[in-house]
């Protein structure tokens, strides 16, 4: 299945999606930038191909879980207002923001640094 192929009447009135662990491929973007109560996206573990610098969260977003799937760009600054995060094992690149999140957050990406992950190279 393709994220880009569902097209649900309302997108408007979610609250918590779980796609996790399935072989869902396209973007979660129109989900995450055109829901305007969304508390929790989970979709670890997919196929999802999506530029992370291009992602905007409602203001009521708190969990975001894009672990394991072909997530690329840099990381914004906006995920700094998220209480938890997952974007580990994409191919995400750059300077991290200020955050609270741990490494394991942020493990196993193609060229992530700074805190809480090594230093950037000048």
């Amino acid at each position: 299945m393709s994220l880009d192929n569902w097209k649900p009447a309302q997108t408007y009135y979610y609250d918590f999606i779980d796609l996790s662990e399935n072989e869902i491929s396209g973007s979660p973007a129109r989900f995450l930038n055109q829901t305007e109560f969304l508390v929790e996206f989970k979709a670890a573990g997919n196929k999802l191909r999506f530029d992370m610098e291009k992602l905007t969260f409602s203001k009521t977003l708190t969990t975001l879980d894009l672990s394991r799937n072909l997530g690329f760009g840099k990381v914004p600054a906006t995920v700094a207002g998220l209480q938890t995060l997952n974007v580990s094992q994409n191919h995400l690149c750059g300077k991290l923001p200020a955050t609270k999140f741990p490494a394991s957050a942020f493990a196993g990406n193609d060229c992530l640094c700074g805190s809480p992950l090594s230093p950037c190279k000048v």
